[in-house]
């Protein structure tokens, strides 16, 4: 069925919503966005972890077509409970700290590689039932020029039913398409339109609302924030910078709903590196930078920290899992004891400019 998809983007000019250069609506299916298209961020550091519309309802032989925004895929896991992001594979090589002693990784914690199910596209263009496998693949977030939005991706459904879908990097990101015979009707442009619209518009008011996050307590910070059922979060430190006593231990929360992210202190050009190279291809395969992904300490190790440590002042909680991660996927806070006076810099090296200030008198 063809839709009159000019009437959305005549519309769209009258709100705070934006067709990427590349996006624009075509005749003939249904556009989704995976996160908010936005003309600029509404909130400094802000975005939305969700899919606009995140229901769509089509006729069978109909197509959509999905606008990455940000690093997402659009995945229809089908059989795989829970899809998989990472694949370990084998252990990690020795890596040496600027003291020349190797971190306690190597040999030991296994390689994080990107899983292949999640790297590349899988599947064709077309799906006829909810226990298939079909994903737009991250290989084309990655392989997009700078400043590009990737390629749309699109799926024709050929077959009633309802699927369900998700980002493979963001489990709590989702969305369904719930496809209907042609003698059944489905939302007319306009009100798919309007559906779009008022989950962006809520999605914004969230941010600012996320805006005003503060921490509970002296001692604690928040590891950005999110609201689960808009998707929308800030990838920020609450506070940004705070000052504590000599001796004093900080625990840093990941408050995010859905998104990972790491404390990494150090040297800001050794912050930069890990951070540039936090996802990094190694022959066929892309694997996490196990400097970012991994705590810099072993495994129950109770973290302190004088600027020296390993050398080079490099500290590092490894990936903190978002709230609502199940336990077994790992730990969300990261403590660590300040045991000099100093001024230290750090970040999460998975989010540009998500940076925080430890002043310690």
């Amino acid at each position: 069925m063809r839709r009159a998809l000019v009437v959305l983007a005549a519309a769209l000019a009258t709100l705070a919503v934006a067709w990427p250069a590349s996006g624009a609506p075509t005749a003939g299916g249904v556009t989704v966005f995976a996160g908010p298209p936005l003309a600029k961020p509404a909130v400094a550091h802000s975005d939305a972890l969700a899919f606009f519309p995140r229901a769509v309802t089509i006729h069978a032989g109909d197509t959509v077509t999905w606008h990455v925004l940000g690093f997402h895929t659009v995945t229809f896991s089908g059989r795989y409970r829970p899809y998989p992001f990472v694949t370990p594979t084998g252990k990690q090589p020795l890596v040496k700290d600027a003291t020349g002693a190797p971190f306690w990784w190597a040999g030991h914690a296994p390689v994080l590689d990107i899983s292949p199910l999640t790297l590349l596209q899988q599947g064709g263009a077309s799906i006829s039932s909810p226990a298939q496998v079909r994903s737009s693949g991250l290989i084309r977030v990655i392989a997009a020029p700078p400043n590009t939005a990737p390629q749309p991706y699109s799926l024709t459904f050929t077959v009633p039913g309802v699927y369900h879908y998700r980002c493979a990097v963001h489990p709590g990101m989702r969305g369904v398409v719930v496809v209907v015979p042609a003698s059944k009707p489905v939302p007319s442009a306009a009100q798919e339109l309007a559906a779009a619209q008022s989950a962006v518009k809520r999605a914004v008011v969230d941010m600012h609302a996320l805006s005003k996050t503060r921490a509970a307590g002296a001692l604690r910070v928040l590891v950005g924030t999110g609201h689960n059922s808009t998707g929308a979060e800030l990838t920020s430190f609450f506070p940004a910078r705070l000052s504590v006593h000599v001796g004093s231990t900080v625990r840093f929360v990941n408050h995010d709903q859905t998104d990972i992210h790491t404390v990494t202190f150090g040297p800001e050009k050794l912050r930069s590196a890990i951070e540039a190279g936090f996802a990094a291809p190694r022959g066929h395969e892309v694997i996490l930078n196990a400097l970012g992904a991994l705590p810099s300490e072993p495994p129950g190790t109770r973290a302190t920290y004088d600027g020296a440590s390993h050398g080079n002042g490099y500290l590092s909680s490894g990936i903190l899992q978002p709230q609502g991660a199940p336990s077994v996927a790992g730990t969300k806070s990261f403590a660590v004891t300040f045991t000099k006076a100093g001024v230290y810099h750090y970040e999460c090296v998975v989010h540009k400019n998500m940076d925080g200030t430890i002043v310690v008198r």
